[in-house]
């Protein structure tokens, strides 16, 4: 069980609302991880019974973190900070044929077994019972389990700490995230991310998702049908055909295609 403590809140209150052992509580940008949490240490302790790294071995190393130095986020010795954000991609779709695959060049990052995974998820606004749904992207470990990594991805993306190029919206009245669907691709680098047709597929799933759920409020005005305020994919977006096609390809259509 995971549960997220609202900004300002202690994890001495949170605990007396009801937190058992085995959640792992998050206050302001401070991870504490309670012994127990299945979902969340299993892979990690599989990985170091190995000797091998765990997977938020490899999350702190890429992103700079410290996540799994437990004691030091207890002891306060990690600032909370933000990864850059940033916009930039190719502004013309690529030239491949539907259903093409291409790949970023091997590195010595891949070749350790390493790659990139992609993930969609939702959060349930419980006060207006609205969900938003997200992308966020996590470099992984391609021999342990992808499902479990996953879920990982989607909770370092609940506490703001890697990578993605949207704010996430914040307050108390939303649950954590959970996973809808995920894909894996080579582009450790994240600059790299447009060869990867695992991002063109989360890219394209992530718009289908917003538009099932009742569309962006850019797309719908009021009264909203989500909280997502403004498209994944513009609707102008040259590479907006080709994400909705590679999506509903690798997980079949969920709404279709919004774009012009």
């Amino acid at each position: 069980m995971l549960r997220i403590v609202p900004e300002g809140a202690t994890a001495a209150e949170e605990a007396g609302a009801g937190g058992v052992a085995g959640e792992l509580i998050v206050t302001g940008g401070s991870i504490v991880a309670a012994a127990g949490s299945v979902l969340l240490v299993c892979l990690t302790v599989s990985a170091a019974v190995d000797g091998a790294e765990t997977p938020i071995d490899i999350a702190d190393e890429f992103y700079g973190t410290h996540f799994g130095d437990v004691s030091g986020w207890v002891q306060g010795q990690h600032p909370v900070t933000k990864a850059p954000k940033t916009r930039t991609g190719p502004t013309s779709a690529p030239l491949a044929p539907p259903g093409a695959s291409p790949t970023s060049e091997p590195n010595k990052e891949t070749q350790k077994n390493r790659g990139r995974i992609y993930v969609t998820y939702t959060k349930l606004n419980k006060i207006t019972h609205r969900y938003y749904a997200g992308r966020t992207s996590m470099v992984v470990d391609l021999t342990k389990s992808l499902e479990e990594q996953a879920w990982l991805a989607v909770i370092l993306r609940d506490a703001n700490h890697h990578i993605d190029e949207d704010a996430e919206p914040k307050g108390a009245a939303f649950d954590f995230g959970r996973v809808d669907v995920f894909d894996v691709g080579s582009a450790v680098d994240y600059g790299k991310r447009y060869d990867d047709v695992a991002y063109w597929r989360i890219r394209g799933r992530e718009q289908q998702l917003i538009d099932s759920l009742g569309g962006a409020w850019s797309d719908t005005g009021k009264p909203y049908r989500t909280e997502n305020a403004i498209r994944s994919v513009a609707r102008d977006n040259p590479w907006g055909r080709r994400f909705h096609d590679a999506a509903t390809d690798r997980w079949g259509q969920r709404y279709s295609y919004t774009g012009y």
